[in-house]
């Protein structure tokens, strides 16, 4: 399939992914488990069924080799396409009832993060649908988004994700807490790429070094269709292996100025020193 035939698979697959979990979400059980992924989380009801769907969709089309967050490698090693799958990005804020999570789906051709070929991230509360061809620009729900303007780091709004962090790393992002208007972390790092490739935000830390690729894959080409700039924590080209194992960091903003700012705020950080 081509980009443009990808893209509408996605949007169908996803939408029936979001007409099955949202029912789910008014139900006693969000949070009932059924085993642990591939990845080494819990996975709940919610998350396996969403990934069944996305999979059996999947295993439709032709020598495409899927990776999931769940059922890790699946399919002909050979592979035509490679689609990298998170089922249900915000499991914790489904389980707890808060109203922010996603699915999220790229397609990649080629054997590096930026052969990714189409994104597909479907907001599963609301339904709308956030998406990009590579060198087309990002949209959402069919219409174009673009980042902020914003280059005064003192006004802008910075999701921060902190989660399980080390003491070290809380305090080296205090430059940063001081440094911008307001922080946020919402809890599904995809979606909250997302809201950064609109507008909504302006720049999106996460230096723990626990991004997975299956979480960012499609965010991140959505993010950068829509003008965002996307680097390692010191600014240098992302290292981005099709691997569950692999971790790594990442800072995105809004425009090449304001990420600058933001980078100068995050360097007190070493990586893996508890400073």
């Amino acid at each position: 399939m081509n980009a443009v035939e990808w893209e509408e698979f996605l949007f169908a697959s996803t939408a029936r992914v979001w007409q099955k979990v949202a029912p789910l979400a008014k139900k006693g059980g969000r949070g009932r488990t059924v085993g642990t992924g591939a990845a080494g989380d819990m996975t709940i009801y919610a998350d396996k069924l969403a990934e069944d769907l996305l999979i059996g969709d999947l295993k439709k089309t032709a020598g495409v080799r899927i990776l999931s967050e769940e059922a890790g490698a699946v399919g002909p090693r050979d592979g035509s396409a490679l689609a990298v799958v998170d089922p249900l990005d915000g499991s914790s804020n489904f389980e707890r009832g808060i109203p922010f999570y996603c699915t999220s789906v790229a397609i990649v051709t080629g054997k590096s993060i930026d052969d990714t070929s189409v994104g597909v991230v479907r907001d599963l509360v609301t339904g709308d649908v956030y998406s990009a061809r590579k060198g087309e620009g990002a949209k959402k729900n069919g219409k174009r988004i673009r980042t902020s303007r914003t280059v005064d780091s003192a006004k802008s709004l910075v999701g921060v994700d902190i989660s399980r962090s080390p003491p070290g790393l809380v305090r080296a992002l205090a430059p940063l807490v001081e440094g911008v208007k307001r922080q946020v972390h919402l809890g599904a790092n995809a979606l909250e790429l997302c809201y950064l490739a609109e507008g909504k935000t302006d720049s999106f830390v996460d230096l723990r070094g626990k991004m997975r690729v299956t979480d960012f894959a499609a965010a991140n080409l959505i993010a950068r269709e829509a003008g965002a700039v996307v680097t390692g924590s010191y600014g240098e080209t992302l290292d981005v292996r099709f691997d569950l194992e692999h971790r790594f960091s990442f800072v995105a903003s809004a425009n090449p100025v304001l990420h600058r700012k933001v980078l100068s705020m995050c360097k007190g950080w070493k990586g893996g020193e508890d400073l």
